[in-house]
């Protein structure tokens, strides 16, 4: 019985572990994360809507009425100021 287990159960225990442990290994910048909607402040206050995100990269800007803008967003969603740097999205 323990030779059984040793010529079988053991080879599949250690792919488990090895399949387990690449999953673990892999890096958080692999994951998919969602947009945020970043405002243009001009003319008035998050007055147009662009996607951005929130993990560091270029600023998010967008070309409105002829010139590159940056986009902020809101810090909590019944603001209405818009004053939260976000980034581009890659």
């Amino acid at each position: 019985m323990r030779t059984k287990f040793l010529k079988f159960g053991l080879p599949i225990a250690v792919f488990a572990l090895a399949i387990v442990g690449a999953f673990a290994s892999q890096k958080a910048d692999n994951k998919v994360l969602a947009p945020e909607t970043g405002w243009i402040n001009y003319p008035t206050p998050c007055n147009v809507s662009v996607s951005c995100r929130t993990e560091i990269g270029p600023v998010c800007t967008m070309f409105h009425l002829g010139q590159e803008r940056q986009a902020y967003g809101k810090v909590n969603p019944n603001d209405l100021t818009c004053s939260k740097v976000l980034y581009k999205i890659p």
